[in-house]
């Protein structure tokens, strides 16, 4: 009678758990500013996370992402090194089919913004050389006082 348990449960009960529908992305939009592929989408319910993938025009895969999906929505960024075609690839994170959208970068930046701060850092210097000429012309003075 065992037998014919797990053998029941291995005909009807298996399949159903394992060729279950996983939630689907239904709407996938990408934007391009400059070197940065915006992209955004929205999902079924009962998805907690989105995989997504960038691919180049020869659809070699150039970056992956996870992203966390709220209230039945996701987004990210994905940031490229080269003009081109892109094809931005999500899908639930747990498993699925993949929707696909596509990104045409028309420029990318040769200089980007590094967020070094060049001119705060010579505001600084100047004002040490300023300070240290200040304190060197008070120290003579006090000096040739006494």
């Amino acid at each position: 009678m065992k037998k014919i348990g797990f053998l029941f449960a291995l005909l009807f009960v298996l399949p159903l758990v394992v060729f279950a529908d996983e939630p689907k992305v239904l709407t996938l939009e990408t934007k391009v500013d400059g070197a940065v592929i915006s992209y955004n989408g929205t999902v079924e319910d009962g998805s907690s996370a989105v995989m997504c993938k960038l691919f180049n025009k020869s659809n070699e895969q150039v970056d992956m992402l996870s992203v966390a999906v709220d209230t039945n929505k996701f987004e990210g960024t994905f940031t490229v090194t080269e003009k081109g075609e892109y094809k931005v690839s999500c899908a639930n994170y747990e498993g699925g089919d993949f929707k696909d959208a596509t990104a045409v970068v028309e420029e990318v930046s040769s200089n980007p913004q590094t967020g070094d701060n060049i001119a705060l850092w010579v505001s600084l210097l100047g004002v040490s050389v300023i300070g240290i000429v200040v304190a060197i012309v008070y120290v003579n003075k006090k000096r040739g006082n006494n």
